[in-house]
């Protein structure tokens, strides 16, 4: 459903339906990564000698299919500017700024780490300059540069799995301190009128709290599984849906961009309060495993299936057209990333895991 949110809100949703909408839809995956990282890092690879063992399986995790998609992504690109003589590679042949620029900008789709920096980045006189305000110069806007535009968020994973083994397994009231002291930050910075986009949800420092409310959910689920099994514990899993498909009548007029928002601040709550119900409720369970296996490649593909349509008449004058379109191309595509190549990757990292005395957890 997340995934899902964030195409609807590319799309422009089923007659402007969006369901949570694309910002709360990743931090909402923040805090669903967060809980994960505190179950592999506790049971998996559980001790300090494992650490580089964790930072592979993770790599392998997120670049492989990563790359796979920059692939299909430059491939089109490439034959689009040959058939029409532009393309999403026009920033590269203008000289908006200089070849070195070109250059660093270009390899950070290579490193996905660093890809949220063209998110504080502006042109100036032919260069880069920093900014917090990083929108709305159309062509100009530095994100132009990423292949793959969602991939941003990517990079604050994969900063956070560079510091979770180093959190992850400590005491529940370290985490919370730490938690409490990435809230106190947004505060404090939502005081200095920095609580737009990006401080709003694409900040490192500030969504931070969103992955150790997830660390803090796990930590609550392996005090007491058996806690979370019941019928009371269906039920506050069952909330979650219902509360994402109904969203947009909870946020009623509000804003949906500050993060200070009740509906906002109560969904993400909601999210690591249910998480260990879901949890508990998911883990044996293989159609939940098959149907969260196409979250990533749904996530990254989505982008290049919606410019593909994006010709179609049909689908330029409905929105509900589009967006139905984009879903199910999307998802087929994803279905084939998954079957064809994303289990292959898991079987990999599986035997890499083996090999480095990992424990074996389910997911």
């Amino acid at each position: 459903m997340l995934a899902l949110s964030v195409l609807f809100e590319h799309t422009g949703g089923i007659g402007g339906y969006w369901m949570i909408g694309g910002p709360l839809a990743v931090q909402a995956f923040f805090v669903i990564s967060g809980f994960y990282m505190g179950l592999v890092l506790n049971e998996r690879y559980d001790r300090p000698a494992l650490n580089t063992a964790f930072y592979l399986n993770r790599a392998i995790r997120i670049y492989a299919v990563y790359f796979l998609f920059l692939s299909l992504y430059l491939a089109t690109f490439v034959l689009v500017h040959i058939r029409t003589g532009h393309s999403p590679l026009d920033p590269y042949l203008s000289d908006l700024v200089s070849l070195p620029e070109k250059v660093g900008l270009a390899l950070l789709n290579l490193t996905v780490i660093g890809q949220d920096l063209p998110l504080w980045l502006r042109i100036e006189q032919g260069h880069l300059a920093w900014t917090t305000h990083a929108f709305g110069t159309g062509p100009l806007d530095v994100f132009h540069f990423m292949a793959i535009p969602v991939a941003w968020s990517l990079s604050l994973e994969l900063c956070f799995y560079l510091i979770a083994p180093f959190i992850a397994r400590r005491p529940t009231h370290q985490i919370a301190g730490l938690l409490a002291a990435s809230l106190f930050l947004r505060v404090v910075g939502a005081g200095l009128g920095f609580r737009s986009d990006p401080f709003s949800y694409r900040f490192f420092p500030f969504e931070l709290a969103l992955f150790l409310e997830g660390v803090l959910a796990y930590k609550v689920w392996a005090a007491s599984p058996q806690r979370w099994a019941g019928q009371g514990a269906r039920v506050l899993a069952l909330s979650v849906p219902v509360a994402t498909f109904a969203y947009p009548w909870l946020l009623g007029t509000a804003s949906a961009t500050d993060f200070f928002v009740p509906a906002r601040l109560s969904y993400l709550f909601l999210i690591a309060v249910a998480l260990p119900a879901i949890h508990e409720w998911s883990r044996k369970s293989a159609l939940d495993r098959q149907i969260g296996e196409l979250s990533y490649p749904l996530y990254l593909g989505q982008l290049l299936v919606l410019g593909l349509l994006a010709g179609w008449p049909l689908l330029n004058a409905s929105t509900t057209m589009r967006t139905l379109a984009v879903a199910l191309v999307s998802l087929a595509l994803a279905w084939v990333v998954v079957r064809f190549v994303d289990r292959r990757i898991e079987v990999l990292r599986r035997r890499l895991a083996e090999r480095a005395g990992a424990a074996q957890i389910g997911g």
